[in-house]
């Protein structure tokens, strides 16, 4: 059994039996910013296509949270939520067309600081 098997095994025990609605949403930021980190190191490495296979699984994740928004309930925090999900596609499709390093890790920036207020939350 690889590390990687024994891993997804795991997070979706992990999601299955114990998780909270929050505990998904801190799951799926830290994914999305692993996934930038990979994103970054491929570009470095020159490996294109391992590049836009983990900016487009980030892009994912973020499409994920951005769909499960509220604005209804959620009101200006929803909203805002909202707009910064867009600039993050908008920069990480930029980063992706450029491989502009510096795009990705502002979006993963902004995605700790979010975890982290999610997990102030928790």
């Amino acid at each position: 059994m690889t590390y990687a098997y024994a891993q997804n095994a795991y997070t979706k025990t992990k999601v299955n039996t114990s998780a909270t609605p929050l505990d998904l949403v801190i799951m799926l930021y830290d994914g999305a910013i692993e996934y930038l980190q990979k994103a970054v190191y491929y570009i470095n490495d020159g490996n294109i296509q391992r590049k836009i296979e983990y900016l487009s699984r980030a892009r994912a994740i973020i499409e994920e949270l951005l769909s499960s928004l509220n604005t209804e309930i959620g009101g200006d925090v929803a909203d805002n939520l909202q707009s910064l999900y867009l600039y993050m596609l908008i920069e990480l499709t930029k980063a992706n067309a450029e491989n502009n390093i510096a795009k990705i890790e502002e979006v993963e920036k902004l995605l700790i600081e979010l975890r982290s207020a999610w997990r102030a939350i928790r």
